[in-house]
């Protein structure tokens, strides 16, 4: 399967990384879709332009000598037949924002469920490759060989078998086919301005 490639975009990271923009902190979001192989100690070579992302995602690795940067990765329910790849700046932001929802609410408990229960740290090595750990790669069927699919979805990876589309995106043709063949999803962008 042939990878589809693109260019990063900056939006939130630290200044000294990546500029400002009127004054606000600009960060890198992943772009495009990437085939990765699964070798048989079930590591996985992570794309320079990707793993630049997680480098700059991560706080403590400009810091570092060690040269391994921290990611985290949400494998969720039995059902779900993807993985996602968190920067730690995401996945913290992500934390915030349940921390501020009612403690021992329904919305709570079931987030962290997901985005702390099933979920593990990881990080890439210094030859930039990411050791998935055997029941994540059994889960997802990541057998010796495998080309998986990392997909950009912003502000983290979507991890599938490329045999197998994540559920969710199903989900999301079923929405968009509500609106006909010629609907253009940008039209929600003018629900930010009114926020």
């Amino acid at each position: 399967m042939a990878a589809a490639r693109s260019a990063l975009s900056l939006s939130e990271v630290p200044k000294e990384q990546a500029g400002s923009e009127g004054g606000r902190k600009v960060a890198r979001k992943f772009r495009g879709t990437e085939t990765v192989k699964v070798d048989g100690k079930g590591r996985m070579s992570i794309p320079a332009r990707l793993r630049r992302v997680f480098d700059a995602g991560d706080p403590s690795f400009a810091g570092s000598n060690a040269g391994r940067t921290q990611l985290v990765a949400v494998y969720g329910p039995d059902w779900w037949n993807w993985l996602e790849l968190y920067t730690v700046e995401a996945i913290e932001e992500i934390d915030e924002q349940i921390d501020r929802l009612p403690r021992g609410s329904q919305e709570r408990r079931w987030l962290e469920l997901l985005m702390n229960g099933q979920s593990t740290d990881l990080e890439i090595d210094r030859e930039g490759r990411l050791v998935l750990p055997a029941k994540l790669r059994d889960k997802l069927g990541f057998a010796e060989g495998t080309e998986t699919i990392f997909e950009s979805r912003g502000d983290y990876i979507q991890v599938y078998h490329p045999d197998e589309r994540p559920k969710d995106v199903q989900a999301l043709e079923d929405f968009a086919s509500q609106h006909g063949p010629e609907f253009d999803p940008r039209v929600f962008l003018h629900k930010t301005l009114e926020s």
